[in-house]
């Protein structure tokens, strides 16, 4: 506890039900004092209130700082030396889960005792450089042998699935500088538009992102690399599920169409629910990742080049990164509980598959056989 003739340079900062008292330093100095004292109140918060300012663990906390503190990023001679990189990885950790005014770079600024010129820019810099890093060996394709354990778990529920796709929006809190209308959704928001493939256990195996708001899903995916080299992703047999926005092919399986004339109608819903409860595994995926990390919720940042177009695109780029690093079973059954927020009424899709169309109908129809006769 601070002196009594000290109480006047305290903040008590209330962020939800959260309480932390922190040394307050001038916005634009970088206190070495303040820091320390930031950094021992970090070390001695609860469980609960580490938590809810970190959005994880303090043993995850641990694991992240592990995996960055040799990075070179944090040994040029211009780096804030003063600045150890745990507070360095707090402080980007507090800005990937606030949202709305929690968010403000000032408040942030503030908080930890930074300025808010260019230092926090630096530093959340600094830190995604050393995030992105790790993406190899987090965010990567299942290779022949784990495809195949994956479809030996899964076989009961969608045989032969490997994964499931859909697309998300990452609302923008401000209209884009430049091109502004290809920015604005159908659902008249704008925003940046992701495309994520997971598996069963929610981890995400491959991510696509930067496309506007306005992007269909089925034009981000024809121009993925999953639909160009569909044979480095899929064995034979072996397929994605996708709603009804993609186009039904012979690696990514849709729902039959209200006007499909394959099977009856009884067996077409059948097919649909199954399909769908399944395939909403994705969708609690984006609920899950959007609850840890609020600023995907309306990501406060406006896009007026190309250089800050590029950072909303690391900004989610590094949230997938830390969510695979941390998924736990519990987040499996957290995850079932959360929604993608922009799921609505699903789009069609505009381009039609005419190639080995009659196949992958074929194979839809098979893989319905082999759910339920």
């Amino acid at each position: 506890m601070p002196k009594k003739s000290e109480k006047e340079n305290i903040i008590l900062l209330e962020n939800a039900s959260d309480k932390i008292m922190l040394i307050e330093s001038d916005a634009e100095s970088e206190n070495e004092d303040g820091v320390d004292e930031i950094l021992n109140i970090l070390s001695t918060l609860d469980s609960d209130r580490f938590r809810q300012m970190l959005r994880m663990e303090r043993h995850q906390f641990d694991l992240l700082l592990s995996l960055i503190s040799d990075d070179e990023e944090f040994q040029k001679p211009h780096a804030c030396k003063q600045f150890s990189i745990g507070l360095q990885l707090a402080i980007v950790l507090y800005r990937l889960g606030s949202s709305g005014e929690n968010a403000s770079v000032r408040k942030i600024a503030t908080t930890f005792g930074v300025g808010d010129g260019g230092t926090l820019s630096k530093i959340t810099n600094r830190v995604f450089r050393a995030l992105i890093k790790q993406l190899p060996k987090y965010i990567f394709w299942p290779n022949n042998e784990e495809r195949k354990k994956i479809v030996a778990e899964t076989y009961h529920e969608l045989p032969l699935c490997i994964g499931y796709i859909d697309g998300t929006e990452i609302k923008l809190a401000e209209a884009p500088v430049v091109d502004h209308e290809a920015y604005f959704s159908r659902n008249h928001i704008y925003s940046i538009k992701a495309q994520v493939v997971c598996v069963n256990k929610l981890r995400i195996r491959d991510v696509v992102v930067g496309s506007p708001g306005s992007s269909h899903d089925a034009k981000i995916f024809k121009n993925c690399s999953i639909f160009k080299n569909k044979e480095n992703y899929v064995s034979a047999h072996q397929w994605i599920a996708g709603d009804s926005a993609y186009p039904l092919s012979d690696f990514l399986i849709t729902p039959f169409r209200s006007n499909s004339e394959q099977l009856d109608s009884s067996k077409r819903k059948a097919f649909n629910l199954r399909h769908s409860r399944y395939r909403v595994r994705v969708e609690h995926c984006f609920g899950l990742l959007k609850e840890k990390f609020g600023s995907l919720k309306e990501l406060r940042m406006r896009i007026h080049n190309k250089n800050s177009h590029k950072m909303c695109c690391k900004w989610i780029i590094v949230c997938c990164i830390i969510h695979n690093i941390l998924l736990s079973e519990s987040d499996l059954e957290l995850g079932r509980s959360f929604q993608n927020e922009d799921i609505g009424e699903e789009e069609d899709c505009p381009y039609e598959n005419n190639t080995n169309k009659k196949n992958s109908e074929i194979k839809r129809q098979g893989l319905y056989y082999l759910m339920f006769e």
